[in-house]
């Protein structure tokens, strides 16, 4: 059953503590199929206590220097060291680096101090924020912020790029001409936004902007035994079985080794049950008595009469995207895209959507009315996402 208001946002986040995933699909999917009727600001409501942090990860392309925002991680304040691997050797920008260093001297700073100290332009510290960002070096006391992140597109060109690249191999430049400039990527270039929508120049962007690695964030140096034990409780939290899977999954800065013995500990003390309850996972389960009971009960019903769920292709409660052994694979279980969605029953896929509901692919176990179904629990589905984007 889904979570209702701001205790079940709170909930909800809590459940998903520690798993990266694209910024964009926490509003838009995660959050969404686990609390009914979400509102956005509930998450917002929820970051101004100071409980959770936010912080980003980027795909560095060493060629070209770029590093997009890739996915969002939340964790417990103060917990930082159990999830985040050791910071890697940043390769900054000039403006990147002056902006760190502005904040690492100031402390929390406001987008407009930041500014006011380093004299660059806003559009500047902007896209330095940003880039900072998706290095996980710093984070905002706002959800609002990372959102405006997650829409932003680098409009400055980096520097080091060859001037001639876009020509062809072959071209010869006439006399006494020099090139000076790259071509500009006409899909790089921002687009004109209404003052009064979200991402406009005006809004956004606020909060504090302070480092990630610091005491309050990451906590205190605990024990691998500790840290393991954390995220045994943290998976067995959010999935109810626990495998070697989740493990391969999420990539913790902790070895399976170590999270096994500790859930042999919660096993020796009752706490959780092992045993081989979901096929295709690895031999080693180990779930809370809760959920076994759960899946006995699932496994005894009748699943024609179920409802359908709509959830995310990259949902962390999808299983189909794993790397299942001895389990045929479902043809309609990799959906493409970043916005891939499924829609399922019991269980099964039912339905495969590309594109937000431009394309999709049936099960050929369903009737024509539960086909209807399907279609219409998608239906509500990406008009709720588009009732909240305002918000968003």
């Amino acid at each position: 059953d889904r979570l209702n208001g701001s205790a079940g946002t709170a909930t909800a986040v809590r459940q998903l503590y520690g798993i990266a995933r694209p910024p964009i699909a926490w509003d838009r999917d995660y959050l969404r199929a686990r609390v009914r009727a979400y509102d956005p600001t509930t998450l917002s409501q929820f970051t101004a206590t100071g409980e959770p942090v936010w912080v980003g990860e980027g795909n560095h392309d060493p060629e070209s220097g770029a590093i997009p925002l890739a996915r969002v991680r939340f964790f417990e304040r103060g917990t930082g060291a159990i999830w985040l691997d050791e910071q890697p050797e940043a390769v900054l920008s000039e403006n990147a680096e002056t902006v760190r260093a502005t904040i690492a001297e100031e402390g929390a700073s406001f987008i407009g101090d930041i500014q006011a100290i380093t004299g660059l332009t806003m559009l500047a510290v902007r896209e330095a924020v940003r880039e900072l960002v998706a290095w996980g070096i710093v984070t905002n006391d706002t959800v609002e912020a990372m959102r405006e992140i997650a829409r932003w597109k680098a409009m400055v060109p980096r520097t080091g790029a060859d001037p001639t690249s876009w020509l062809p191999a072959d071209y010869a430049p006439s006399p006494n001409r020099r090139f000076t400039r790259a071509r500009p990527n006409v899909r790089r270039l921002p687009k004109w936004r209404r003052p009064d929508r979200p991402g406009a120049a005006a809004s956004g962007w606020t909060g504090r902007w302070s480092l990630v690695r610091r005491r309050g964030n990451m906590g205190p140096e605990l024990p691998e035994e500790e840290r393991a034990e954390r995220i045994a409780r943290q998976w067995l939290a959010r999935y109810g079985i626990v495998s070697r899977d989740w493990w391969r999954r999420e990539r913790p800065p902790v070895s399976w080794r170590s999270i096994y013995r500790e859930l042999k500990r919660l096993e020796y003390r009752g706490e959780v049950r092992r045993g081989y309850f979901v096929k295709g996972l690895g031999g080693a389960q180990f779930a809370l008595p809760d959920a076994v009971e759960w899946l006995r009960a699932v496994a005894s019903e009748d699943q024609s009469s179920a409802s359908f769920v709509v959830m995310a292709a990259s949902d962390p409660a999808n299983i189909y995207n794993l790397h299942l052994e001895l389990v045929d694979r479902d043809p309609l279980s990799r959906p493409r895209g970043s916005g891939a969605l499924l829609v399922t029953r019991g269980g099964r896929i039912a339905m495969a959507v590309e594109g937000r509901g431009r394309r999709f692919s049936v099960a050929d176990w369903l009737s024509p009315e539960e086909i209807a179904a399907a279609k219409k629990a998608l239906i509500e589905h990406l008009r709720g996402e588009k009732s909240a984007r305002y918000l968003m």
